[in-house]
């Protein structure tokens, strides 16, 4: 008898942790989250394409430059997936006062990664600098292309960073 009571109490605790899940799944689907992630840039100037760097900006200022353009991206700390890593970007000291929004896309060419938008924060010594987390590939590919774009006056400065982040460690690292 003891053992049907407990029997009992098992499929209920599934079929009610089963109706939270369908709940939970239901909401998910039902709303529109994309308010979470950051706007995009409404931009009507010339959009100028720096050339593709020869570096990594892994550990150090990675620089591209097209004078007077110029954007230099550093990712320091540990750059691996699901691990919070820091991002810098700077602009000539001379464009600074037209300086505006600037954001960065992570994407892995070939593989859709969902949005991995960030939209950067000035600082009062004139970089722009975020805290990034980067999402871990079903595949176990870890390379990356940072786009980042910058407004400066009544352009986009835009140029493409691809870079190797270090593989995770586990499986939830």
């Amino acid at each position: 008898m003891r053992g049907d009571s407990n029997m009992r109490m098992s499929d209920a605790k599934w079929w009610l942790g089963s109706a939270v899940v369908i709940g939970l799944l239901l909401y998910v689907l039902q709303h529109d989250f994309s308010h979470l992630r950051a706007p995009d840039i409404p931009f009507a100037g010339q959009v100028v394409k720096l050339p593709s760097p020869t570096c990594s900006p892994v550990g150090g200022p990675c620089t591209v430059s097209d004078p007077p353009r110029m954007l230099a991206l550093m990712l320091s700390g540990d750059v691996r997936p699901l691990r919070p890593f820091d991002l810098e970007l700077r602009l000539p000291d001379t464009v600074l006062p037209q300086a505006g929004p600037a954001t960065v896309d992570f994407v892995m060419v070939g593989m859709d990664m969902g949005l991995n938008r960030y939209t950067l924060t000035r600082q009062a010594d004139g970089s722009y600098r975020a805290k990034i987390i980067l999402p871990v590939c079903s595949s176990g590919r870890s390379d990356w292309v940072a786009k980042v774009s910058a407004i400066v006056g009544q352009e986009m400065w835009t140029a493409e960073f691809p870079f190797v982040a270090e593989p995770s460690k586990g499986q939830h690292d």
